[in-house]
């Protein structure tokens, strides 16, 4: 469960290495596939990204269990998300680390196709 304040990993090559949510957009938490207003915190030197620059992500991993239909319950060590324009395509072009499969319901296809693993 993401709410204001939280700090998130990021899960793709786009030059950021930690962002934190401040507007949740639709409601009041987030889970995996929702879209969130955040603030970067810390970058790798020299990318194109800057500490303090306003940005959508889009969240794939977090540490709240995620139930299944068919009874399955999944739950991640970490919460992470993957950085996107105003159109939905991510900003990186790489994704590391397991995507859920749900993102393909909020029609996230490009970061399902970038992924190397979805469960």
């Amino acid at each position: 469960m993401i709410q204001p304040k939280t700090l998130l990993k990021v899960a793709d090559n786009s030059g950021a290495q930690e962002v934190m949510c401040i507007r949740i957009l639709g409601t009041k938490y987030t889970f995996i596939g929702n879209v969130i207003v955040a603030v970067i915190k810390k970058t790798i030197p020299r990318m194109s990204f800057e500490r303090s620059e306003v940005i959508r992500a889009v969240i794939v991993r977090t540490c709240k269990e995620l139930k299944r239909d068919n009874g399955i319950i999944i739950r991640y060590d970490e919460n992470a998300a993957v950085l996107i324009d105003k159109d939905g395509n991510p900003k990186g072009t790489r994704i590391f680390g397991v995507i859920p499969q749900e993102l393909r319901k909020f029609n996230f296809t490009k970061i399902i196709s970038l992924a190397p693993d979805i469960l």
